[in-house]
């Protein structure tokens, strides 16, 4: 299989460190869509929203409150792993929403935008999520990535079917009236963009990234992307390269339906690509379903098990899938279900003596050894292979002693910078 990979893509991944899952059995919260208005804004236009799409079984996640957000990493810094450490999302994140006055005023013939940190199209409700955000980062329980600058939209494939005929752009045109612009269907970010056209967009949204969070983004992941696109954001900046496929208890889910998709079935976590510069990361394990399906099963007891089974079975990190729609919903009941169901699995994976880490964090380890994250002020220094790193003493997370570090050294370690 693994020459049939390297046949297919052209490519030849290489294993620069493995991690050894018994000693350091990791789980990682990948939470995708933070910071999108992509479908609508208040509890009211529901019946109008449904009525547009002409169906009710689709998913509705409205942008996320500094409540809501608050409330979340109460339950993260409440649960902490094995190394004294807290549980941390990698928070996938949209850099832009759609300027929809503007838009409408140049006759549906051009794209403007807002960027994340400077404000929401009208009629959205800035609570402060964005310094609520901010607060979550320098806690050390919200590590913000790379997702989109149009969330799973084309800013050209929009804007002609918003300007078009025929049921698809009467559709496109009732939520652009309702303040959405999902169409619960991927016309993907980047199709119809050249190169130059895609590196624009990509440079676009990093610079905003690095601008709001203070750093270029590690990690980038979309279900969008194309071959080109992953060069692009190695280019820019990004060393790791999320959701290369997605495994169901072993088993690699296949995409049929989005062919434009650059996920590779054959990738293992940790693979380094040596012409990218980039690590390939896999999805294992999911916590929640995303439309509201499911609401009396157990989900949390799923995903412990799924996650048992990756360290047991397949001797590597989970990397649990989770989306912001498993959150802010605006039901009280079901959001407080979601969250209830959250303390579960995290209380298990505590008592499991897990460590929980970000995605770059478990990149960095694959690629070179070692990882650093800043952790409420200070440096969290992860050693999980024997090789050089620039530090050569800390303090050992968990237990208080100071150590020297060293080639063979292993651990977990608070350094100075």
């Amino acid at each position: 299989r693994k020459l049939e990979m390297q046949k297919t893509n052209n490519r030849e991944y290489r294993r620069n460190f493995e991690i050894d899952i018994e000693r350091f059995p990791a789980v990682v919260f990948e939470s995708d869509d933070w910071g999108t208005c992509s479908t609508i804004k208040q509890e009211e236009d529901l019946p109008a929203y449904y009525e547009a799409m002409q169906t009710k079984s689709v998913p509705v996640s409205t942008l996320e409150t500094s409540q809501l957000l608050d409330r979340l990493f109460q339950v993260l810094r409440s649960n902490l792993g094995v190394d004294g450490v807290p549980a941390v999302f990698t928070a996938f994140t949209n850099m832009g929403n759609p300027d929809f006055a503007a838009i409408e005023q140049s006759g549906f013939s051009k794209y403007f935008d807002i960027p994340l940190g400077k404000g929401f199209p009208s009629g959205w409700k800035d609570t402060g999520c964005v310094g609520k955000t901010l607060e979550g980062l320098r806690e050390g329980v919200w590590s913000p990535e790379y997702h989109s600058l149009l969330h799973h939209n084309s800013p050209k494939l929009w804007l002609e079917r918003l300007r078009g005929k025929g049921a698809a752009s009467e559709k496109a045109r009732a939520l652009f009236r309702l303040g959405c612009f999902s169409q619960y269907e991927h016309l993907p970010e980047y199709t119809g963009y050249d190169l130059r056209g895609q590196y624009a967009m990509i440079d676009t949204g990093f610079s905003r990234f690095e601008q709001l969070f203070g750093y270029t983004p590690n990690a980038a992941v979309t279900s969008d992307a194309y071959p080109e696109t992953e060069i692009l954001w190695a280019v820019r900046g990004v060393k790791t390269v999320c959701l290369k496929n997605f495994k169901k208890k072993g088993a690699v889910v296949v995409y049929h339906t989005k062919p434009w998709n650059n996920q590779d079935p054959y990738a293992r976590i940790g693979d380094f690509d040596p012409m990218a510069g980039v690590v390939y990361l896999i999805r294992n394990a999911s916590f929640g379903p995303v439309d509201g399906s499911d609401e009396n099963s157990d989900y949390a007891e799923e995903c412990f098990q799924d996650i048992l089974r990756n360290f047991r079975d397949e001797k590597e990190p989970a990397v649990v899938q989770t989306h912001r729609a498993n959150y802010t919903v605006f039901s009280a009941e079901h959001a407080n279900r979601r969250l209830d169901m959250l303390k579960s699995l995290l209380s298990k994976l505590s008592a499991k003596g897990v460590h929980y880490l970000t995605t770059g964090e478990l990149g960095d380890l694959y690629r070179q050894g070692w990882s650093i994250r800043n952790v409420g002020g200070k440096q969290l220094l992860r050693k999980w292979s024997a090789c050089d790193c620039t530090f050569t003493e800390g303090i050992e997370a968990g237990t208080g002693k100071t150590t020297n570090i060293h080639e063979k050294t292993l651990g977990n370690f608070w350094v100075r910078s």
